[in-house]
């Protein structure tokens, strides 16, 4: 489903579970890993903390909306990754906890990303069009008109400009 450079080494979920493990145990129950990418769509997120390598503005807003207690996107390390987590506000301290990347205003309206969502998600043009309740010709232009306001042609830019990552 994801291209190569979006995916994990297999080893990658193991390793920073053994490396915060022994910083920040008693944070680590809440936790949600997004490993790979896209998991965090399919997890429950309220109330949890929800951490992912992904910088895409489009894929770290559509996290928010699921509610959790704390997004944290784009550490570059394991070492970033426990600051952030050791500096965390105890839960219901107010409003969700954010670190990552400036969201902005975002291209896309809600409805653009939840058919681009569930279109990057699904196997086939079809079973997306039939997961949103259109026609296939009606999902088909409406991906080239999201493609058209991101400024991209292929999937691979599709995926890219979704959850983020480097340009083709």
């Amino acid at each position: 489903m994801f291209p190569y450079d979006l995916r994990p080494e297999p080893w990658y979920r193991d390793m920073v579970w053994e490396a915060l493990e022994g910083r920040i145990r008693t944070r680590l129950r809440d936790l949600v890993l997004d490993c790979p990418p896209g998991v965090l769509l399919r997890e429950e997120l309220t109330r949890r903390l929800a951490v992912t390598a992904a910088t895409g503005p489009l894929y770290l807003a559509d996290v928010l909306e699921r509610g959790p207690r704390a997004l944290i996107a784009g550490c570059r390390s394991i070492d970033e990754l426990a600051r952030v987590l050791q500096a965390l506000p105890e839960p219901g301290s107010g409003e969700p906890f954010y670190h990552g990347p400036a969201l902005g205003r975002l291209p896309l309206t809600r409805a653009e990303r939840r058919l681009l969502r569930t279109y990057l998600t699904e196997d086939t043009l079809e079973a997306a069009a039939a997961r949103a309740g259109i026609q296939k010709k009606t999902a088909a232009n409406r991906i080239a008109m999201i493609k058209e306001k991101l400024g991209v042609k292929t999937h691979g830019q599709l995926l890219r400009a979704y959850f983020g990552g480097p340009e083709a």
